[in-house]
């Protein structure tokens, strides 16, 4: 298995870094000259990008060494993906940037500065940035690339329409769900307890700030939520007791969860944005 971490979201639009900061506690760490705005915790490497443009721009993911690029970069050239080595702007390690079959650019890179992590502050500042989930309209095109091609390993399906694949121990860094039309579906950060997630909720509403879905608990993953808006209409999650996986010390067969609000929400119902894959 391909051994990688989420390091940072890059989204659109720019105009907002002042909602991150009064919401999640994000700090200013880089402006670039095109605009980019890279938040961060103060120290450390950045956890969000906010850029001109809309949707998704990119994620990317931290690998242990230059070894292991070259193992990624190998075995996209061997499935023909056309992959290139890139110097990047600012305070980030180059990077092997690569584009999954439904277009999402995806940077791959050597170690980052994780210092300013760790230190959750609850309803202030989660502990780091932790998974995406795309909306796929070719989903099995999509799981077949991150399984075959990246090395990723399926956790668990619901039916043909909701895939999750581990990277690491946790769960998930990457989920798939099916959908019309490709892009972001949520992404998540994730928070240190329940009790933490109670002051998450307060908090939230102290600032205006909605809940679009929970507090709850997903079937695959074992973990508690709750998920908001930005005001780019993109879904945040916050999440924390995510399952683990001990792939050095035991073998695991991918789970196949029945297909329904239940599996995605094992205290509730779903909200009507996610009514397709959950009746």
């Amino acid at each position: 298995m391909t051994r990688a971490a989420l390091s940072h979201v890059s989204l659109a639009p720019e105009a907002t870094a002042a909602y991150y900061s009064r919401t999640l506690g994000l700090a200013a760490a880089e402006t670039l000259d095109d605009g980019t705005i890279r938040l961060g915790w103060g120290r450390g490497f950045h956890a969000l990008e906010l850029v001109p443009g809309d949707g998704l721009h990119h994620f990317g993911l931290e690998l242990p060494d230059e070894r292991a690029l070259a193992a990624l970069e190998s075995r996209l050239r061997e499935h023909g993906v056309r992959a290139a080595r890139e110097v990047a702007i600012g305070d980030h390690p180059p990077v092997l940037a690569f584009r999954d079959p439904d277009g999402h650019r995806v940077e791959a890179h050597g170690p980052v500065d994780r210092s300013g992590e760790h230190a959750a502050d609850p309803g202030r500042r989660p502990i780091r940035v932790h998974h995406v989930t795309l909306a796929s309209p070719a989903i099995a095109r999509q799981v077949a690339f991150y399984e075959d091609v990246l090395g990723f390993r399926v956790s668990d399906r619901m039916g043909e329409v909701f895939v999750w694949l581990r990277c690491s121990q946790e769960h998930h860094t990457v989920a798939i769900v099916e959908a019309d039309a490709a892009g972001l579906d949520h992404y998540a950060y994730e928070i240190d307890s329940w009790a933490s997630l109670k002051t998450w909720c307060d908090e939230l509403a102290a600032r205006d700030v909605p809940l679009q879905w929970g507090p709850g608990r997903h079937g695959p993953g074992n973990n508690l939520f709750v998920m908001f808006d930005d005001p780019a209409g993109n879904h945040v999650e916050l999440s924390c007791e995510m399952e683990r996986y001990w792939d050095d010390a035991a073998r695991y067969e991918p789970r196949r969860w029945s297909p329904g609000p239940k599996t995605i929400n094992l205290w509730g119902p779903a909200p009507a944005w996610r009514s397709r894959v959950a009746t």
